[in-house]
């Protein structure tokens, strides 16, 4: 794996920690840190399928 997907999953990975934690606390704005969450999970994916092309 690239650096680029290590990052993306390493984002993707404490975002989800921190929303789950937060939504079982009850802070707000969790939705949003979810979205983000998936969103650098769909990055992680698109990154580990254009690394695997070039090879």
């Amino acid at each position: 794996m690239s650096k680029k997907v290590k990052i993306a999953l390493a984002i993707g990975l404490q975002l989800a920690m921190i929303a789950s934690i937060g939504d079982f606390v009850g802070w707000p704005y969790m939705k949003y840190v979810l979205i983000t969450s998936i969103v650098f999970f769909g990055l992680t994916i698109i990154f580990f399928i254009a690394d695997n092309i070039k090879d």
